[in-house]
């Protein structure tokens, strides 16, 4: 089990946040003992949201990147941190132009790398970055890194292999100036191989969809289903029981709880009241979303019920916040700031958390 301690933030291990969002990544880095100092994004919500969670953040900026100096603010970086806008790399557009002004922003990240001369920088992405313009991009941004001498490794990560119960693969970049060979933190969550004198099966050791919401007080669906687009012929529908979710998107209408698995053009129900006490945990991952929030966070304990959540789904229904929130590993002592549809954009362009806690912990090994 994770234990958290947001008391005890390591002073030589500050973090600058860039293309910051609510903070998913900085959650992370704050979990495994990194203390933000600061932190830029263009969207109001995510940002309010950000200095709602890091207080100690002392530069948090609303604006454009490119015209951003933190320099007066901030003295000295450990580790930069981020996820340039992935609009111009995603693999779901269809078309991809290399010369999308999006893709360039990165440049922005090189350039505060290069001021501040970290001895860690993370760079997150859509695995699409890793090919796009027949791989122009993805070598660039390793000229520019070794150009100011930095070894950088880069992966393809499944996010579910470290806990996450989504099927969320993300392009990371980990680069050091000590000359490390950066080793990977091990996967928690590996396929496993259940022999039978016939065939051999490979078994998916993933959290489930139920695994992060069955104590919750809402009823529970037997199948987790993914909406038709202009892209897929027919919507997509995983056991809720067993299999984790598919990848969370910006729009959290996209995605529902069904009793059956969902045919056609179906539109799911609404969501339920967000949830306001909580069953019996059932599972390790439901005891980390409950963890104690930070002494600067005010919020009244939670009620819990001395029963199993029994409850099941008859028909279809929307995920609620929270839910989404926990399919991202949000803990839930976590609020977002801003209107429903823009909560839901914060978490849907979120790095998991929990992911973002073992890298760093694996980073600050070698820090130590």
């Amino acid at each position: 089990m994770i234990e958290v301690n947001y008391n005890e933030l390591c002073p030589n291990k500050k973090g600058l946040d860039l293309f910051c969002g609510a903070g998913g990544l900085s959650l992370g880095f704050m979990m495994a003992g990194g203390q933000p100092v600061g932190a830029i994004d263009i969207d109001e919500d995510a940002i309010n949201t950000y200095k709602s969670l890091f207080p100690m953040a002392q530069s948090v900026h609303l604006g454009d990147i490119e015209e951003w100096h933190p320099e007066d603010e901030i003295e000295v970086v450990d580790v930069i941190i981020g996820g340039p806008p992935c609009q111009g790399f995603s693999l779901a557009r269809g078309t991809r132009f290399v010369d999308d002004p999006r893709n360039h922003l990165y440049k922005d990240f090189v350039r505060l790398v290069e001021h501040y001369n970290p001895q860690w920088f993370v760079m997150e992405n859509v695995q699409g970055i890793m090919n796009i313009g027949g791989g122009v991009i993805y070598q660039q941004i390793l000229e520019d890194f070794g150009a100011l001498g930095f070894q950088v490794e880069c992966r393809v990560v499944n996010m579910a292999e470290y806990g996450v119960p989504q099927l969320r693969k993300r392009a990371i970049f980990v680069g050091n100036r000590m000359g490390i060979d950066f080793q990977w933190p091990a996967k928690t969550n590996v396929k496993k191989v259940q022999k039978t004198p016939q065939h051999e099966l490979f078994l998916p050791d993933y959290n489930s969809v139920n695994s992060a919401l069955s104590d919750l007080p809402l009823p529970k669906g037997n199948y987790f289903s993914h909406r038709a687009n202009a892209q897929m012929r027919g919507p997509r529908n995983r056991v809720a029981e067993t299999e984790p979710a598919y990848t969370l998107r910006v729009r959290g209408d996209e995605f529902a709880l069904c009793e059956e698995p969902a045919v056609s053009a179906f539109i799911p129900g609404d969501a339920p009241d967000e949830p306001r006490h909580y069953h019996l945990l059932e599972t390790p991952l439901q005891e980390f979303y409950r963890h104690s929030a930070p002494e600067w966070i005010r919020q009244p304990a939670a009620k819990v019920v001395e029963e199993r959540n029994t409850r099941v789904l008859t028909g279809t229904r929307k995920l609620t916040l929270r839910e989404s929130a926990r399919l991202q590993t949000f803990p839930d002592w976590v609020t977002f700031q801003g209107r429903r549809t823009s909560q839901a954009k914060q978490i849907g362009n979120a790095v998991p958390p929990l992911f973002g806690y073992y890298l760093f912990r694996q980073i600050f090994s070698y820090m130590d």
